[in-house]
Order: C-alpha cells, then structure tokens, then sequence
C-alpha cells in the first residue's frame, strides 16, 4: 500500500534502488522503488525511526529483496 502522506524523514538511493522514510500518525513507513517504480511498502510502525531507516538502506544495499 502506497500511503504518500506524512512527513518524509529521509531518502535513500544507489544505483537503480531507492527508498523513502515516511512518518505519520501511526509510526514509519519505508516505500522502497526500482527503477522508478514502486516496488512495495514496508510499515514499521510498532519500530523505531532507526529501525525504519536500516530497512531503507538495506534496500538500496541489496540486502533486503
């Protein structure tokens, strides 16, 4: 689910990967995209705003598929 609401928190990108933190209400959210295109949202809302972003950097890392 794409909620593109909230307060983005921060953004990563390596090559073709990037990923957006976002908070709202609820806690964080990550939307992670591949080629520009969204690939999928990881809501992390009972976690931290660091655990949010090791997701984001993860990501752009190729650690998380």
């Amino acid at each position: 689910m794409s909620y593109k609401v909230g307060e983005l928190v921060s953004q990563y990108q390596k090559g073709e990967r990037e990923s957006f933190v976002y908070k709202i209400n609820k806690g964080f959210y990550v939307e992670l995209y591949r080629k520009d295109l969204y690939v999928r949202t990881v809501e992390v809302f009972e976690r931290s705003e660091s655990y949010a972003e090791d997701v984001a950097e993860n990501w752009v890392l190729r650690i998380l598929n």
